[in-house]
């Protein structure tokens, strides 16, 4: 039997019903992924150029407002910050951003309803965190299979790094092995797969020996055929070497900021 036939979504999913999506919790700062009610995608924005996220608030509000959708449709967003963070000053990075999620109606108990992904490029990185890109859901007739996953970077659930202080090769690949795994379980727990992904983004700048064979990323099977974006870059969080994103969409536009 395709094991894709028997995959169903989660039980401990999320309604938001305001924005039509489902979430899988994921923690206060962001949730795991998310999926779209029936009759519902999600769309992807890119924003040319990145624009400083204090003006990013506002942006995306103006442009949801412009194409009649709740602020509450709200899904995603792609942050580039300028440097790798300390572990103690993550949370205050937060602050800000939960804050403007709790004004949205975008904060579930404890929950974050809004997936996230926070990168810092190692070459020509931002001089402030900046907006590169954002979801939302809006109504469809397509029948086209959408979803949206949270970056996964090498940390676990405990907040330990992966091979902590180790960037060496055998390191790196158990890094990578890391997000793959986790990334596939998320997969799994939205009822989806590899195999539904339109887009594979890897991030790192260390090597990765063997990166694209059968153990690490040849082992995501046939969505291996429409490419992975890679980028020279690292998680936001200082310590932490590799990002894995997955996402599928039908719609990707492209918005001017200038």
């Amino acid at each position: 039997m395709n094991d894709k036939s028997v995959r169903t979504p989660s039980p401990i999913l999320i309604d938001n019903k305001a924005g039509s999506y489902k979430i899988l919790p994921g923690g206060a700062a962001f949730c795991s992924g998310v999926l779209p009610y029936e009759g519902y995608e999600i769309i992807r924005v890119v924003l040319r150029p990145w624009i400083p996220l204090e003006q990013g608030y506002g942006f995306i509000e103006n442009y949801l407002k412009s194409v009649g959708r709740p602020v509450q449709s709200f899904c995603g967003i792609e942050l580039r910050v300028p440097a790798p963070l300390a572990m103690k000053d993550w949370s205050s990075f937060n602050v800000p951003y939960l804050a403007q999620l709790r004004k949205w109606g975008l904060i579930f108990g404890d929950q974050s309803a809004v997936c996230r992904s926070n990168i810092a490029l190692a070459l020509n990185a931002p001089t402030t965190t900046s907006l590169c890109a954002f979801t939302y859901t809006a109504p469809t007739s397509a029948k086209n299979k959408t979803f949206f996953l949270s970056g996964q970077a090498d940390i676990d659930a405990h907040g330990k790094a992966i091979a902590d202080g180790d960037t060496g090769p055998a390191a790196m690949q158990q890094r990578a092995r890391f997000t793959i795994d986790t990334v596939g379980a998320t997969l799994a727990k939205l009822g989806v797969s590899w195999q539904d992904t339109t887009q594979v983004a890897f991030f790192h700048a260390h090597d990765i020996p063997d990166l694209w064979e059968p153990k690490l990323l040849g082992s995501i099977g046939e969505a291996l055929s429409r490419g992975v974006l890679v980028y020279r870059a690292r998680p936001p969080i200082a310590g932490l070497e590799v990002e894995l994103e997955a996402r599928a969409v039908r719609q990707e536009i492209v918005v001017s900021t200038s």
